[in-house]
């Protein structure tokens, strides 16, 4: 049952779904499904375990993933439904850190064991672009909590981007960054969001360079 659930192919799938409506979702309902999508993600990630040819179901780390996603869900929803407004900085900053907790150790989790692959498979090329995709993912967490708290950190040069979203904007900012295209409508003005910037920049370039390229030639040669 599992192996479906677990397949690389839809976890992708997701992945890029949750992203796509990240970025042109209007209202608070789009970016609940999205936070569900991305945790549901992290989640399906959780259930493979790279140690042991990704198939083996470790219960202990499936229980502690779920119920840190339960209370990162649940603080969202505290944040964006306002139910508290006097501590709403705390739930997001709460909700932001296990969420980039969660993301980050089963990322780290998952580079760590494509990094020691000798066996290329198609399904190991996926979870590597899953894995890259993540790491977007994880800083546009940390660009939407700097947002809400200080929107003076960010400099929208495009007018019309004001009708968007936070997140929308957040997500956007962080792949255009991923990917170092920087088309510069959207430009970092505090200092630690610049710093936050070009370590995503770099992050994803080292990942390029390093981690799916020798994927890709270890793919390469096994065809040969």
């Amino acid at each position: 049952m599992l192996k479906p659930l677990t397949n690389p192919y839809i976890i992708l799938i997701i992945t890029v779904i949750g992203i796509a409506i990240a970025i042109v979702g209007k209202n608070t309902f789009e970016l609940f499904f999205v936070n569900i999508t991305f945790l549901a993600t992290i989640f399906l990630i959780s259930l493979r375990d790279f140690d042991r040819h990704d198939r083996v179901y470790s219960k202990k780390r499936a229980k502690i993933v779920f119920v840190l996603i339960s209370i990162s869900f649940l603080f969202d929803s505290i944040f964006h439904f306002q139910w508290i407004p006097s501590f709403s900085a705390f739930f997001l900053a709460t909700a932001t850190v296990i969420k980039i907790s969660v993301f980050g150790y089963e990322w780290f989790a998952t580079v760590q064991a494509l990094a020691h692959r000798q066996k290329v498979t198609s399904n190991i090329i996926i979870l590597a672009i899953i894995a890259y995709l993540f790491i977007g993912i994880i800083w546009s967490f940390i660009y939407f909590m700097i947002w809400q708290i200080d929107p003076h950190s960010f400099k929208i040069n495009d007018v019309r981007e004001y009708q968007l979203q936070p997140w929308n904007l957040a997500m956007y900012f962080s792949l255009i960054t991923l990917t170092t295209v920087g088309y510069g409508g959207i430009i970092p003005t505090g200092r630690w969001v610049m710093l936050l910037a070009n370590f995503e920049a770099m992050a994803g370039a080292i990942f390029l360079t390093v981690i799916i390229a020798r994927l890709v030639s270890l793919y390469g040669n096994l065809d040969n």
